[in-house]
């Protein structure tokens, strides 16, 4: 068994691919293997793969779709940990895939590790990682990730395979997966399936490691899925909606909260908030906090 499986879910984008794949054979760390499955349209990412015997390589027969990619790249891996890179980012140096691997070797207890990241735009770039204060709001209560995904890109993490084979899957219905069968992503999301992600480990093992040094660089562009997402209110009502129910957090007031927040942000009806359990009056209010909220900031700018 290798000690690590990176996994590429590859769609299209032959340039950057070809530069995740330089900076893995740059990596002082050699015990990998690496997964390409590939979405793409053409043969690009096939040609890139050839003559690389380190490179394991799947064409999908049929366009998967960003989450069950991922899936499928995971199923194909033997490593002890998992390691997904998207094909926009790359390690930042050659020691970071060593050093990944070291938090955990040296902490068996936690289910993933995660890093900071080097954001690369065009023309500026700049790192970021979790603040202290998140860190341990997560390490108080999973949960708490639903209020925002500090953890971050699946590039900066890097997951012990055995973390879920034996737990409770809690994805609905079966998902028939060789190899390591627990660890999937939730392909009824596009927005936040990252974030459930790491809820569904955390649930079962709720011990992490991180570091703040930016072991990956991320490709940030307008024309990410990511960007595509962010806007869009009614597709972010339907993901935090669904994970709302699907880990039951009509019990907290934080995460009542942030569901109100965002059904009020997107312009939804009573009748669609009261599906979620709010009151009629819950949601008058949040609608009117909103609206004072922006003649507050009108009075404010337009003097």
């Amino acid at each position: 068994m290798v000690k690590v499986s990176i996994c590429i879910p590859a769609f299209n984008n032959e340039l950057s691919v070809g530069r995740l794949l330089e900076s893995i054979e740059k990596q002082d760390f050699k015990d990998y293997e690496v997964i390409i499955t590939d979405d793409s349209d053409g043969d690009g990412i096939r040609k890139l793969a050839e003559g690389k015997d380190y490179v394991k390589y799947y064409k999908n027969p049929r366009r998967l779709g960003a989450a069950a990619n991922w899936n499928g790249a995971i199923s194909k891996a033997s490593g002890e940990y998992i390691k997904i890179m998207h094909h926009d980012d790359w390690f930042t140096d050659e020691g970071s895939l060593r050093e990944f691997v070291g938090m955990l070797e040296e902490h068996p207890e936690a289910c993933f590790g995660f890093s900071g990241s080097r954001q690369e735009e065009e023309g500026k770039s700049y790192d970021r990682c979790i603040a202290q204060e998140d860190a341990a709001l997560i390490a108080e209560d999973y949960r708490n990730l639903y209020l925002g995904n500090t953890i971050g890109a699946p590039s900066a993490v890097i997951v012990r395979g055995n973390s879920l084979k034996n737990a409770e899957s809690l994805s609905e219905g079966k998902q028939e997966r060789s190899g390591n069968v627990g660890i999937i992503y939730d392909e009824k999301l596009t927005w936040l399936v990252d974030m459930e992600y790491y809820m569904n480990l955390l649930k079962h093992t709720p011990h992490f490691v991180y570091t703040e040094k930016p072991l990956v660089s991320i490709g940030v562009g307008d024309d990410q899925l990511t960007e595509a997402c962010r806007g869009n209110m009614d597709l972010n009502v339907f993901e935090y909606g669904y994970i709302y129910r699907k880990y039951h957090l009509e019990s907290g007031e934080k995460y009542r909260r942030k569901l109100l927040t965002i059904l009020g942000d997107a312009g939804k009806s009573g009748e669609e908030a009261a599906a979620y359990g709010f009151t009629k009056r819950e949601y008058q209010g949040e609608m009117r906090r909103k609206f004072l909220s922006k003649v507050k900031w009108k009075l404010t700018h337009f003097r």
